[in-house]
């Protein structure tokens, strides 16, 4: 039996150092489970390692992909065959077949669409465990790239969680109506004194870009607000000012570096009530094979539907 994989031997622009490869596929290593690959999105944080962005801490050939949702094959212990489950924190997910610790693998619900699990990682998981780190009750809130799926869960668990009002900060107008919708108050980003304004009334900020829109919202927060720092899609730092509001810095990774396998499954008990009721965006679906096309859906300007990987 044989494997298809995406994997990256060298770190570069993924449309250059990423190659679909077959491999060997022997029996699971012993108390390993072995999942049949559905669907895996494409998200930032899968192709950003690609880069070498996080070269202190991987080390090719790696097989790409941190999310997705699969079918157990033969037995799976306490799971039986068909299963659909999440083999998460193990190998990479864009290859036909994984084979996960069964510690970590969760089980999806019968009633949650493949294409809703296969995303029901990353971005949910995040904006989880942000809002309970830093709550939100009875504050205003403000976004940056808030056209993004994790914004919107953002924006949607904190209405629900009493924050007194969410505000946007958008690259393109196009996203203001459906934000509006969420009851969520759109600001361009090329909108300065918008973004000023509204960075001055936050008292808590969840910013995904940094540079310099990281910079002018912590230059106009005021000094006891929270600003949460969990992504760098600029690509560029931000230089901290001298009276600032408290610079927190969110990492997926470092939450997962010492929770217990009870735990972890805890989150999701608590995920799945809360994501049949999320409106993610829809999704654009890419045979394995066309991952190149995967890619290019991903770097669309005005892009509205998430690509999905199909393993088939």
């Amino acid at each position: 039996m044989r494997n298809d994989a995406l994997l990256y031997r060298r770190f570069g622009p993924p449309g250059e150092v990423l190659a679909l490869e077959s491999q060997p596929l022997g029996p699971p290593e012993p108390g390993r489970v072995r999942v049949r690959m559905i669907a895996a999105p494409v998200n930032p944080s899968d192709l950003i390692p690609v880069t070498g962005a996080y070269g202190h801490r991987v080390r090719p050939p790696l097989v790409a992909g941190y999310e997705g949702v699969g079918a157990v094959v033969g037995s799976g212990g306490a799971l039986a065959e068909g299963t659909r489950v999440l083999p998460l924190r193990g190998p990479g997910t864009w290859q036909r077949v994984v084979d996960a610790d069964p510690a970590w693998l969760v089980a999806v619900p019968d009633d949650i669409p493949t294409e809703l699990a296969a995303r029901a990682y990353i971005n949910p998981l995040s904006a989880q465990l942000m809002l309970e780190a830093w709550p939100v009750a009875g504050r205003r809130v403000l976004l940056t790239a808030a056209g993004s799926a994790c914004a919107g869960l953002l924006a949607l668990w904190a209405f629900a969680a009493g924050a007194r009002s969410v505000t946007g900060i958008v690259r393109s107008a196009a996203h203001g109506p459906a934000l509006a919708a969420l009851g969520v108050e759109p600001v361009t980003m090329a909108d300065t004194a918008a973004v000023t304004a509204a960075a001055a009334r936050a008292e808590v900020a969840f910013d995904a870009v940094g540079g310099p829109l990281a910079e002018a919202i912590l230059d106009a927060m005021p000094p006891g607000g929270d600003f949460v720092s969990y992504g760098l899609l600029s690509g560029q730092p931000f230089a901290v000012p001298a009276v600032r509001p408290a610079l927190r810095r969110f990492h997926l990774r470092d939450r997962l570096a010492t929770v217990a396998p009870e735990t972890w499954q805890g989150w999701f008990r608590t995920l799945w009530p809360r994501l049949r009721r999320a409106p993610l965006p829809g999704v654009a679906t890419v045979p394995l094979a066309e991952w190149r096309r995967a890619l290019a859906l991903f770097h669309t300007a005005g892009r509205r539907d998430k690509p999905l990987l199909v393993m088939g």
